[in-house]
């Protein structure tokens, strides 16, 4: 066999043995969302009371789409707890805080993202549009 043949041959092996080693065993979004609800289920309260004992819906709606399991949670404690601001004040209803954290891969960047619009005097509610996990790399307000 020439050197030509080897060379494409042993490309075409170092190919094929990358895509099944990557592809051979993906997360699926259904296992990221589900373990999205066992870092909030029972540890993470969702309401100012410590309540943990989520609503199913309710965890949907904060685990679709995130790429990393822990951070709609770390997302959701860290707004109802961590003194975020939102205009008036810093208590947040549950409602709101799941919409600004529902799908985010990353709590800081969406946290981050909000903050910057309330200090640029954007209204709380028109922040959480442009902060949701669909938009939140795309703002640009600095």
């Amino acid at each position: 066999m020439s050197n030509i043949t080897t060379n494409k041959l042993l490309k075409s092996i170092t190919i094929v043995s990358f895509l099944a080693v990557t592809y051979s065993n993906p997360v699926t979004a259904n296992q990221r969302e589900s373990g999205c609800a066992q870092h909030i289920q029972d540890k993470v309260a969702w309401d100012n009371k410590g309540h943990t004992q989520w609503e199913q819906v309710n965890i949907i709606k904060l685990c679709q789409g995130t790429t990393n399991p822990k951070e709609p949670g770390e997302c959701f404690d860290k707004v109802m707890n961590g003194h975020i601001k939102w205009g008036e004040g810093d208590v947040w209803k549950w409602e709101n805080a799941i919409s600004l954290c529902a799908g985010t891969s990353d709590a800081e960047k969406t946290i981050d993202c909000f903050q910057k619009q309330i200090h640029a005097s954007t209204a709380w509610d028109k922040a959480i549009q442009q902060c949701q996990f669909k938009d939140a790399s795309t703002t640009n307000i600095k």
